[in-house]
């Protein structure tokens, strides 16, 4: 019988399990005996069938109160019935649900990973105040909290919504050896990768890399390729991702009116979800994130490994990687305009691009590796027990 405290980690679909926590649950199951609560999907079914313990209890990604407080119930029984002694929680919907089951449970030790609060700089005051004011009873559930970005932790702390004592900047990482270039030095994958998405060999590659989602920035992104296209031929546009079932804001449908509208074809090319991210990236030279709102984003991350000069917006999380001319450039947010005169610029200037790219990924190893970012929570986890339970 494993005689191992057993860890509870909850967010509300399979994609956040596979993209983001796969690495940590790995890691916790050293010492816990970790089971991971999600919404049924491919994707969770898929872990299953990889030995991950997968429980299923439908958790919406939007406040819908006779869905969430039929959550909580069945997170409670669960959570009773399994006797869990640490319950961890991701994402906003699935983490508020889940702290209050796991204090109406008992459960000894309650904590949240803010992988980027919901509020924003750029959103409206009165729809602000009230996820702060979400935030701040997440906190009062909550025994520790793990921000990615040290922006979420300073405003958690100037907004009260949790003691300083009781929040960490935990930061985010990856998987390095996965992230290393020299795996493609030969250049027959990149070769070989260009022919299959119909991209010459010289051709200049612009990426983007997360869910076609609108907050992503997407809209801004295909309207700078077009300025870009009309100019130049040699430059392609890669998009790398899907939509969600659950995603409330997906835009594929006028992203495609307006890929035919300006005879976009060819020119930006969709590739839809992948796991052979280190590949595209190989592929790529000029790395985008025009998002609206982040945490501390990975897709960013992984570019930066990858050598590859970046364009994203001045946002939470961005601006924490991106260091304005000396790995890459920062733009305001919903501004195809000036996100296509920083892409223009690295397009004419290779020196430049190869100066920031080689910045990029000494930054990446000195302050992005997924080890650490681990260690940093595992001894939160063992502080918390010891106080706690032993």
């Amino acid at each position: 019988m494993d005689k191992r405290l057993k860890m509870l980690q909850i967010c509300a679909v399979g994609f956040t399990v596979e993209k983001l926590l796969i690495p940590l649950i790995e890691e916790m199951s050293k010492d816990y005996d970790v089971t991971t609560v999600c919404t049924r999907d491919d994707i969770s079914d898929k872990l299953k069938t990889k030995g991950y313990k997968i429980y299923n209890i439908n958790i919406d990604r939007k406040i819908s109160p006779v869905s969430n407080l039929r959550t909580v119930w069945q997170l409670y029984k669960y959570m009773k019935a399994e006797k869990f002694h640490i319950v961890h929680v991701h994402t906003p919907v699935a983490g508020i649900l889940g702290r209050i089951a796991a204090k109406l449970a008992r459960v000894p030790i309650v904590i949240y990973t803010a992988h980027g609060f919901y509020f924003h700089d750029n959103m409206g005051a009165v729809k602000k105040n009230i996820f702060i004011g979400v935030e701040k009873l997440g906190g009062w559930l909550s025994d520790f909290i793990f921000t990615q970005s040290s922006e979420d932790c300073k405003a958690a702390i100037e907004k009260k919504i949790i003691d300083k004592s009781k929040i960490l900047t935990i930061g985010n990482g990856v998987d390095l050896g996965r992230f290393e270039p020299s795996r493609f030095e030969d250049g027959t994958v990149k070769e070989s990768l260009k022919r299959e998405l119909g991209i010459k060999r010289d051709d200049l590659v612009v990426t983007i890399l997360g869910r076609v989602v609108r907050e992503k920035g997407y809209m801004e992104w295909v309207q700078a390729a077009k300025e870009i296209t009309d100019r130049f031929d040699n430059v392609k546009f890669l998009a790398i991702g899907g939509t969600l079932e659950s995603d409330r804001d997906g835009i594929k449908a006028d992203l495609d009116s307006f890929i035919s509208e300006n005879k976009l074809q060819g020119k930006v090319i969709f590739t839809g979800s992948r796991s052979d991210i280190p590949e595209l990236l190989a592929i790529t030279d000029i790395f985008t994130l025009p998002s609206y709102r982040e945490g501390m984003p990975r897709s960013l991350i992984e570019a930066m490994c990858m050598c590859k000069p970046a364009v994203a917006t001045n946002i939470r999380g961005c601006r924490e990687e991106v260091d304005e001319g000396d790995t890459g450039f920062l733009v305001p947010v919903a501004d195809h305009k000036l996100l296509a005169d920083k892409i223009i610029y690295l397009v004419e200037n290779p020196d430049e691009r190869t100066r920031m790219g080689i910045n990029a990924r000494k930054k990446a190893l000195e302050e992005f590796d997924e080890r650490k970012v681990l260690i940093r929570q595992r001894e939160i986890f063992q502080k918390l027990v010891n106080k706690c339970i032993n």
